[in-house]
């Protein structure tokens, strides 16, 4: 399955690549260049040549599996960390063998097992090191950056504390065409949350409004939030579009329907004053 570049959209772990950027003095506005527009950047080790690392994916001469060993940016609905093996396809097979070490600036391609990537540009690994720290992926996965979550905010419809009065599996309306089910069905739930108080976005209509979220931990959805009943927090809220039906009823009044998709879209209460600062800029 391909998925779309504006499903790829957002950018983790720019402040990570500087030591890369940095570490190669020559060609420093090419790197800068690529690392902004690749959507995954990582290190890792050659492993196969001409082949696939999970079924599906179409093995050329241009195809090699790579040993992830340091993963630099990524989208966060993606699963990819030190150790897994990815498909890389290349734009020139010349120069790799097995064992060979590179940065790879890449697109994503197919989802499936596994990850598999285009190549937009590389970095041959002088030494046999990673250019970036292993610290990487654990800052990375872990706590969101103020820059990052910066552009969360930035980008987010509504900014809410509230606290989660119910949680319910969605049923697409009989009425309505079922979206469209694949291997990375996201099998939507519905969180019902109390809004008490707004910090971006003005008013919210009424003081409930219901989140839509994915209950799998597929491949796909892993970083998604996932929601339980009584919860609190701060919550990073778009209209609902990947469904298709942006409305329900709660307590006989229609409410828009939102969504938390990605890594900081929630957060616990004890980020409040950190949130609240990066409103201010």
């Amino acid at each position: 399955m391909k998925i779309s570049s504006s499903y790829l959209a957002g950018i983790l772990g720019n402040a990570l690549l500087a030591s890369l950027i940095a570490a190669h003095p020559q060609g420093q506005s090419t790197q800068a260049s690529l690392a902004k527009q690749s959507s995954i950047v990582f290190s890792g080790t050659v492993s196969q040549l001409g082949a696939a690392s999970f079924a599906g994916v179409p093995q050329s001469t241009n195809t090699v599996v790579v040993h992830v060993d340091s993963v630099l940016k990524k989208p966060p609905a993606i699963s990819l960390k030190k150790g897994d093996n990815v498909t890389v396809e290349l734009k020139d097979p010349a120069g790799f063998e097995q064992g060979t070490q590179a940065t790879f600036y890449t697109d994503g391609w197919i989802f499936g097992s596994g990850v598999a990537v285009k190549e937009l540009g590389h970095d041959f690994n002088v030494g046999g090191r990673a250019p970036a720290s292993e610290a990487a992926p654990s800052q990375m996965e872990g706590q969101i950056s103020d820059q990052d979550l910066q552009n969360r905010l930035n980008s987010a419809d509504f900014v809410v504390i509230g606290r989660v009065r119910e949680v319910r599996r969605w049923n697409v309306p009989k009425s309505t065409t079922p979206p469209r089910v694949s291997e990375h069905d996201p099998d939507w739930h519905e969180a019902v949350v109390e809004v008490q108080s707004v910090l971006k976005g003005g008013q919210v209509k009424g003081n409930k409004v219901v989140v839509r979220f994915p209950g799998r931990n597929d491949v796909a959805w892993v970083h998604s939030p996932k929601f339980e009943k009584n919860q609190q927090g701060i919550f990073c809220l778009n209209r609902e579009q990947a469904s298709g039906i942006s409305s329900e009823k709660v307590g006989g009044r229609q409410v828009y329907v939102y969504t938390c998709l990605g890594h900081g879209d929630s957060l616990p209460m004890s980020d409040a004053p950190r949130v609240r600062a990066l409103l201010k800029n």
